[in-house]
């Protein structure tokens, strides 16, 4: 009972400010790989860094399909990455599983293919909005099952400068528009991005077992 009790006063703490311990936490391996979520506070934040991360692959895809020469398909990829920010920062469950799991879809193909990156880097992305999925699942429990009033208590959100008004401000403007663009788009891609990475496995495959060059002869003397 009196761990119960000390969670709901640290939570509250946080959300006013008032807590000793700074927010996210200091340990910089857990903020990456499974932030603590206690409050709508933390949600809030984890969401903020969500839409952050969505934002930097949306514009990291357009300028890397650009220089392979596929511009609409990098525009495409952009376009559904940035909707699938403002989903996260609205803090839709279903915007957030869709954008981890094209994210997903796109890291396990590389592997199998064998394609360039970073992978420490691709990890900590990928997390980065597996913690969304977190938080915004534990989001709409707090809301549907308050243990304390607390729970249903969203932060207000700042609007002071420039990067406030275009992270907190344009997915709110945003997603309640462009959800509706944004679902079919990403189950579009998703599909895409699977039937793609299964055909250029195939394709390896198939250059794998033809052996380097491997010639015919041909007998070109005279018939009887």
């Amino acid at each position: 009972m009196d761990k119960r009790i000390n969670i709901h006063l640290n939570r509250r703490m946080q959300t006013l400010g008032l807590s000793s311990q700074p927010q996210p936490t200091d340990n910089l391996f857990k903020r990456l790989f499974w932030p603590a979520i206690e409050s709508q506070y933390d949600v809030d934040l984890i969401g903020q860094q969500g839409f952050w991360v969505c934002t930097v692959v949306a514009v990291l895809s357009l300028g890397m399909m650009t220089l392979l020469h596929m511009p609409l398909t990098g525009l495409f990829t952009a376009v559904v990455f940035f909707l699938g920010g403002c989903g996260v920062r609205q803090q839709s469950v279903a915007a957030a599983g869709l954008v981890f799991a094209l994210y997903l879809t796109n890291l396990v193909g590389g592997l199998v293919l064998g394609s360039f990156g970073n992978p420490l880097i691709q990890l900590i992305v990928l997390m980065l909005l597996f913690a969304n999925v977190r938080a915004t699942v534990l989001s709409r429990r707090w809301m549907a099952q308050p243990v304390d009033t607390i729970d249903q208590e969203l932060p207000e959100r700042s609007m002071e400068t420039v990067t406030d008004k275009f992270a907190n401000g344009l997915p709110a403007l945003l997603w309640a528009k462009s959800r509706y663009a944004f679902f079919p788009l990403a189950g579009v891609l998703l599909l895409l991005s699977i039937a793609g990475v299964v055909l250029m496995k195939k394709q390896a495959l198939i250059r794998t077992a033809t052996p380097v060059g491997a010639t015919t002869t041909l007998d070109v003397g005279p018939s009887n």
